[in-house]
């Protein structure tokens, strides 16, 4: 269950929902085949609707490429560009974005293949952790920083390359 606000809109007096998402996980495993594995770069595009939120490289930096057979763990943590810090009566606040509606069926992570090298992904498990400040009772003015985790899988075989006889070019996961 994803952490949440909860409100009535005034305008349309039914509730509304935000999730203030600051991490998504991804746990990628690859296929058998020989060819399972990829040197080339995949990208991911984050996205809330129709916005991009941000495109970033699947494996950062100089880490080793996607190998056939494995199971591997990458994430990424939202950051404030402006690189200002938050924090409320002594509590800090992660930067979070805000899905005013919830996660489900609005955030979107797409992942595209920058080369001809197949990939061959068989699974994905994503966590997408949320959170929200809360006023501690019995203060009068202390608060904390209470976070959820909502786990999705996609299981769909997907082979994707920019040849097109070898796959797809972009793979969507919808939460």
């Amino acid at each position: 269950m994803c952490a949440l606000l909860r409100g009535i809109n005034p305008d349309t007096n039914l509730e509304e929902t935000m999730a203030n998402v600051t991490r998504i996980d991804w746990r990628v495993e690859t296929g058998p085949q020989w060819w399972s594995g990829t040197d080339d770069t995949v990208k991911i595009e984050i996205w809330r609707d129709s916005t991009l939120i941000k495109r970033l490289n699947l494996e950062p930096g100089d880490t080793s490429r996607l190998d056939r057979s494995e199971n591997t763990n990458y994430y990424w943590v939202f950051q404030d560009p402006d690189g200002l810090g938050v924090s409320v009566s002594g509590t800090v606040v992660p930067y979070s974005v805000s899905f005013p509606n919830g996660v489900n069926g609005h955030l979107k992570v797409k992942l595209v293949a920058k080369g001809d090298d197949a990939w061959e992904k068989i699974a994905i498990d994503s966590t997408v952790t949320t959170g929200q400040l809360k006023h501690v009772p019995g203060t009068i003015d202390s608060m904390k920083w209470i976070e959820d985790y909502d786990s999705f899988y996609f299981g769909q075989d997907v082979v994707l390359s920019t040849d097109s006889d070898e796959g797809y070019t972009t793979w969507t996961l919808n939460y």
